[in-house]
C-alpha cells in the first residue's frame, strides 16, 4: 500500500508542473548577404533560414564593428519575417568605412518577451561579416572661411561640404604650418558632420583662439576606424585672420563681464558694476522664443564667442532702445561679435538711423555669408 501511494504521489506531483513556455528553436542559419562581401552602400539587408517548424516569436541580433571600434547593433526584435535592414544615412549613423562587420543571430519561441539570459534562446548562428564601401577626400571642398580669404574671428567655424552624401564622421586639421608637422599648434579634431551645427564643420574653441593677422592651413578626410585603411587627406585649404582696424576696439571703450545669453543679438553683462541688457547694434537675430529658423543656433553660437568672457563695448549715437537695452558694437579678442555672427549667418544686417558707423562693414560682411549660403543663408 505504501508503494501504491508513492507511486500516485509522484504521479500528481509530474502532473501539475506547469508545461514549459519553449521548446529553444535549433539555430538560424545566415543567408545574406553573402559572408566577407562588400557592400555598396552604408546599408544592407541581413537574412537568415529560421529551422523548419519552429515558432520563433524573438529574435536576439549583434552587428559588432572590427575591434568593437565603433557604433553596432545589439537588439531584441519581434519580426514578420527573418530579415533586418540596417538603416542608412540620415536614419542612423552607424556603419563607418571600408570596415569588417560582423553579425549574427539567435532565435527564441518564449511567449512573452524575454531578455538575453533567457533560456528560451537558442544557439547563435554562425558568424558572417561584410565590409563597408571605402571612402575618398577628394569629393570634400571648403565652405567657409573663404579659400585664400580672411576671416575677423579668432574662434572661426570652418565649414566643407562633400558631394559623397554617405560620410559624416570626419578628421580636422588646422595649423600654421602648411605641412601639419610639429612646428605649430596643431588642432586635431574629430567630428560628426551630420550632426554639426552647420553641418560638416568645426569650431575653432574659444579657450585656443587662433593669432591675429596669421595665414592658417587646414584639410578634412573622413574618419576610418577598426581595421580600415586611413584615406588621404583632402586639398589644404588656406585662410588669413585679420588684423584690420575696423575689427579692433579703439582705446576708451567700456568693459563688461558677459553673464547671459539672452538670443543670438542680445546679452546680458555687468557694466560699470550694474548688470544691463545689451543689444548689438547694426544684426538682428531670428527669435528664440517665438522659435524662427535657426533661432536656437544663433544663440548657441554667440553663447560660444562671449558667454563668460569680458567684453569691449562701442557706442555709437543712440545709448539704449524703447526697452532699456544697452546699444553697442560688441568685442572679444579684438573682433567685433556682431560682424563675427554676420560672417557666418547666424544673424541678418539691420541699421536704424542715427546708428551708422560701421555699416559699410557690417553690410559687406552679409553680403558674403548670403552669397555663401551660410547659416540661416542656406537654411531659412
Amino acid at each position: 500500500m505504501k508503494k501504491l501511494t508513492l507511486l500516485l504521489a509522484l504521479f500528481l506531483l509530474i502532473a501539475v508542473q506547469p508545461a514549459p513556455a519553449f521548446s529553444q528553436p535549433g539555430a538560424a542559419t545566415p543567408v545574406m548577404p553573402e559572408n566577407r562581401t562588400r557592400l555598396g552602400a552604408f546599408t544592407t539587408d541581413l537574412s537568415w533560414e529560421v529551422p523548419e517548424g519552429a515558432a520563433v516569436t524573438q529574435t536576439h541580433l549583434q552587428v559588432t564593428p572590427a575591434g568593437n571600434d565603433g557604433p553596432g547593433i545589439d537588439l531584441i526584435l519581434s519580426l514578420p519575417e527573418p530579415k533586418f535592414t540596417v538603416p542608412a544615412p540620415p536614419q542612423w549613423y552607424g556603419l563607418l568605412p571600408d570596415m569588417t562587420y560582423t553579425w549574427r543571430v539567435r532565435l527564441s519561441d518564449a511567449t512573452v518577451a524575454v531578455g538575453v539570459d533567457d533560456p528560451s534562446w537558442s544557439d547563435w548562428s554562425e558568424a558572417w561579416s561584410f565590409r563597408t564601401p571605402p571612402l575618398s577626400a577628394v569629393t570634400i571642398g571648403a565652405v567657409s572661411p573663404a579659400i585664400n580669404g580672411q576671416t575677423g574671428s579668432l574662434t572661426p567655424i570652418l565649414a566643407w561640404n562633400d558631394t559623397n552624401a554617405n560620410a559624416w564622421y570626419y578628421e580636422v586639421q588646422v595649423s600654421k604650418d602648411p605641412v601639419f608637422g610639429p612646428n605649430a599648434f596643431l588642432y586635431w579634431e574629430l567630428r560628426h558632420g551630420a550632426v554639426t551645427n552647420p553641418p560638416r564643420s568645426y569650431a575653432v574653441p574659444a579657450e585656443f583662439p587662433l593669432e591675429r593677422g596669421t595665414t592658417y592651413y587646414w584639410r578634412v578626410r573622413p574618419r576610418v576606424q577598426g581595421d580600415g585603411t586611413p584615406v588621404r587627406w583632402s586639398s589644404t585649404f588656406s585662410f588669413a585672420t585679420s588684423d584690420a582696424a575696423a575689427l579692433t576696439p579703439l582705446p576708451g571703450l567700456v568693459s563688461a563681464q558677459v553673464t547671459g545669453i539672452i538670443d543670438g543679438s542680445t546679452i546680458e553683462a555687468i557694466v560699470e558694476g550694474i548688470r544691463r541688457e545689451i543689444r548689438y547694434l547694426g544684426v538682428t537675430a531670428p527669435s528664440v522664443r517665438p522659435p524662427q529658423c535657426y533661432g536656437g543656433q544663433a544663440a548657441a553660437r554667440n553663447s560660444e564667442l562671449v558667454e563668460g568672457q569680458i567684453v569691449q563695448l562701442e557706442k555709437d549715437v543712440s545709448e539704449a532702445d524703447p526697452e532699456g537695452r544697452l546699444l553697442r558694437y560688441v568685442y572679444v579678442h579684438g573682433a567685433m561679435v556682431n560682424a563675427l555672427l554676420l560672417e557666418e549667418g547666424y544673424v541678418r544686417f539691420t541699421v536704424a538711423e542715427p546708428d551708422l558707423k560701421h555699416r559699410e562693414l557690417l553690410m559687406s560682411t552679409e553680403a558674403a555669408a548670403h552669397a555663401s549660403g551660410l547659416g540661416l543663408w542656406g537654411a531659412c
